[in-house]
């Protein structure tokens, strides 16, 4: 589906939620970076998809004194071939064949798709000082009762169903090590948050739950986390 090129024959395929996605990395990311004294000269976003996100993350680390000079996004959908930025080299290639090394490396909403994931976060860990992952937990009860999984598995194409605790321990169990995580709040103004009568309903008592708790929130409704864990000393 992905190597096809099927899964992004709309090139712009899930970049309405970009913004929300990139506020979640901004509120989590800055702060590590600015308390461990890191600086990102290089930085490679995996399963770039439609590419938007790459390219606003970016213009933030360079906006907040980031000495950003090789930025990259990788995938496996030939779409990327037609992408064409100053800023970023998108690449259409598997990034785990690769030789290079990156101060940062992204996965937005990437490994719930891999089979294989404890060895492909291995990997990712050899080429990256730290990782970065936007990661959905739908390990919830609105996907548990409503038997969601079905759906999701054909589409979008998830092939794991998370909570908090077990994302944090397929991290650890393949090598990385965890420094930070929050939740992604920004989520509950995506417009696929908003997407059905539902939901537009039940819209403003969700945002004022997800602040007050979103760990709560997220065992019945579902949200995304956000993860850095420091990459793994390897030879390549």
């Amino acid at each position: 589906m992905y190597k096809e090129g099927t899964y992004f024959k709309d090139p712009k395929r899930h970049s309405e939620d970009t913004k929300y996605k990139v506020k979640a990395l901004k509120r989590v990311a800055l702060p590590f970076f600015s308390k461990m004294n890191v600086k990102i000269g290089s930085y490679a976003d995996v399963g770039c998809g439609s590419g938007e996100i790459v390219k606003s993350f970016s213009k933030i680390l360079i906006e907040n004194n980031h000495p950003l000079k090789n930025i990259k996004g990788f995938d496996v959908s030939p779409h990327v071939e037609m992408f064409k930025e100053y800023m970023v080299n998108f690449i259409y290639k598997d990034f785990t064949k690769t030789k290079d090394r990156y101060d940062l490396v992204s996965l937005n909403d990437v490994f719930e798709h891999i089979p294989n994931v404890i060895s492909f976060l291995n990997e990712i860990g050899k080429r990256s000082k730290y990782v970065i992952m936007h990661i959905p937990l739908e390990d919830c009860l609105n996907v548990n009762i409503r038997n969601l999984q079905v759906n999701k598995i054909v589409n979008p194409g998830h092939l794991l169903f998370l909570n908090i605790n077990s994302a944090l321990n397929l991290i650890t169990c393949s090598g990385l090590k965890i420094m930070t995580y929050g939740y992604s709040r920004d989520s509950i103004n995506a417009p696929s948050n908003r997407s059905t009568l539902l939901q537009k309903l039940f819209y403003p008592l969700k945002k004022i739950f997800i602040y007050i708790n979103p760990y709560l929130y997220s065992k019945l409704f579902g949200i995304s986390a956000v993860i850095i864990a420091e990459g793994i000393e390897a030879e390549l």
